[in-house]
């Protein structure tokens, strides 16, 4: 159909048109390819180009060199980690070093000797040093001038002069040398954020103690097991009246030579008295250095003690812990040795002959 004009012209229709323009493409078998323009195109020697090319090469090498840099920092940082780990292990499977030559070197410092505290001819001195030595190894603290006290002036006198501070734990209100306090209390606060506590064994006792304490706790074992022992025959009458009746540092000497018969005066009479309560005069407890846990039988209550410089030093008493303000790793340097009982380690002087319960 065609339109006209109000003229009368014809008009023919666009799309007309298009589809006429169309078939007669096809029928000369020509295809529509739409005009491409190059004014926009960069030739591939054109200084653009080139440029553009070292830009992304170079990003490439930059990215290349920083993922090699990663690679080499790691595993240096792998290979610095294992060579200190291997450190370690080897300082730890040293042997310890001899006890009375480190304590030798750690009383030089303090101008004294070990024929000071302990003299070579007292045989309960040297015993109890063998037993309860670690003591005197402590750092940042004030060790006890010698082996035994002999009476409530003397140790009044020390921890006068080495000082002390308190801690209300509970109902409780312990004292202890202030170096020991205060990692006693970072001890705590890092226990305390476990879920956990560290907490006084037997109240104030569990700290701080005088003279007359020490000779109190020794009555507790003594007495009863000569009863016991009097009673299965193994003691007369006469050896137990003249035992009670002994100074007291000839009775503790007396105990400890029945004790090599199997005579035992420890709480349970199974071992020594030493391993269950210390000879009156002698105990940590006097130096304000030990410290009996409630908590002593949680693996990580022990470790974070031993992070703080606190360690079993004393064989079989195992809520007992002694601040030596050392690091576990230099334990054997300064001559103790790690020894395993219940499941739990102690470290105790590194004496070729130390009797072992």
């Amino acid at each position: 159909m065609l339109l006209t004009t109000r003229s009368g012209a014809s008009i023919i229709p666009r799309t007309l048109l298009v589809t006429k323009s169309l078939a007669c493409f096809r029928s000369k078998g020509v295809r529509h390819k739409p005009k491409v323009s190059r004014a926009n195109t960069i030739p591939l020697t054109s200084p653009q180009f080139v440029l553009a090319n070292l830009k992304l090469a170079g990003f490439a090498l930059l990215f290349i060199c920083i993922t090699l840099v990663s690679m080499v920092s790691a595993s240096a940082h792998e290979i610095i980690s294992a060579a200190h780990m291997t450190s370690a292990d080897t300082e730890n499977d040293k042997e310890p070093a001899p006890f009375y030559e480190a304590l030798a070197k750690a009383l030089k410092k303090r101008k004294t000797r070990v024929d000071n505290i302990c003299p070579p001819s007292d045989v309960v001195a040297r015993r109890i040093l063998e037993d309860y030595g670690a003591i005197f190894l402590a750092k940042k603290v004030t060790p006890p001038p010698l082996c035994i006290f002999t009476n409530e002036e003397q140790v009044t006198r020390f921890q006068e002069d080495a000082g002390f501070t308190g801690l209300l734990i509970g109902f409780d209100e312990v004292e202890l040398q202030p170096e020991a306090m205060k990692q006693l209390v970072k001890a705590r606060e890092e226990a305390q954020k476990d879920a956990l506590d560290i907490t006084p064994r037997d109240g104030a006792e569990a700290a701080r103690r005088n003279y007359d304490d020490s000779v109190r706790l020794w009555n507790s074992r003594f007495s009863p097991a000569l009863d016991y022992w009097l009673a299965q025959g193994r003691l007369n009458v006469e050896q137990v009246t003249r035992l009670r009746s002994l100074p007291l540092q000839q009775q503790v000497a007396e105990v400890l030579e029945l004790e090599k018969s199997g005579i035992y005066f420890s709480k349970d009479l199974s071992k020594s008295i030493l391993y269950s309560i210390a000879a009156p005069g002698t105990s940590q407890h006097i130096a304000m250095l030990a410290f009996d846990v409630n908590e002593f039988e949680n693996p990580r209550v022990r470790e974070i003690m031993a992070k703080h410089g606190w360690f079993q030093t004393v064989l079989s008493d195992l809520p007992h812990f002694t601040f030596l303000g050392l690091k576990e790793k230099d334990l054997p340097k300064n001559g103790l040795r790690s020894v395993e009982v219940n499941g739990q380690t102690f470290w105790i002087p590194n004496v070729t002959n130390a009797a072992v319960p």
